[in-house]
């Protein structure tokens, strides 16, 4: 199915998991090239710039850096119950629910995967008995390597659209089109959301 929007989880997704005492962790920018590909293909071919939102359990200071960097339409924290995003997004956004992509690893996630219209589930090793549950209960569609996941759900979507190639072209030659998706990303300011209160 194509995607209008994607959700994404930060640890494990994004990380390995390991986080440091300050609740700092790492990112990858094969990750951001990949989600910058995906972006500017559905621009390319709807006019508009993905919608992405990253939802996460905890306040990690890199994961919001890496929304405001990046110019995602929210960055979401203290999600203990992930669908409590549902309603705030899909009134944003004007999309449903269903037609989000959410790529996702472990217990946390499998309420709002239960909810969406694509879920990619990345296969840590630790994490093989919830990957098992997932499956058996139909909440997983594509699943994702741990090295570098963002990246290799979004050429993997990119190549069964169909849209990579061109992705690629405009991006290496910095062209027209992709300077005008450029400029509309940039203008995206992240609403931060606490989700404890819900």
């Amino acid at each position: 199915m194509k995607i209008r929007g994607l959700a994404l989880d930060w640890d494990g997704v994004w990380t390995n998991g390991r986080k440091r005492q300050d609740g700092q962790s790492d990112f990858s920018e094969h990750d951001t090239m990949g989600l910058n590909l995906l972006r500017f293909a559905h621009f390319d071919q709807t006019g508009e710039v993905l919608r992405i939102a990253l939802i996460t359990g905890e306040r990690n200071p890199t994961a919001e850096y890496v929304a405001q960097r990046e110019h995602f339409d929210h960055f979401l924290f203290y999600a203990r119950d992930k669908t409590k995003a549902i309603p705030i997004l899909e009134q944003a956004w004007g999309i449903k629910a269903a037609d989000w992509g959410f790529v996702f690893d472990d217990v946390l996630d499998l309420a709002l995967a239960a909810k969406v219209g694509r879920r990619a589930m990345v296969q840590w090793p630790a994490t093989q008995a919830i990957q098992d549950i997932a499956a058996r209960e139909g909440l997983v569609d594509d699943w994702i390597p741990t090295d570098s996941p963002i990246r290799q759900f979004c050429e993997a979507y990119l190549k069964e659209q169909g849209w990579l190639e061109g992705a690629v072209a405009d991006r290496r030659s910095w062209s027209a089109n992709y300077q005008a998706y450029w400029a509309m990303r940039n203008a995206i300011s992240p609403k931060i959301i606490d989700l404890s209160p819900l």
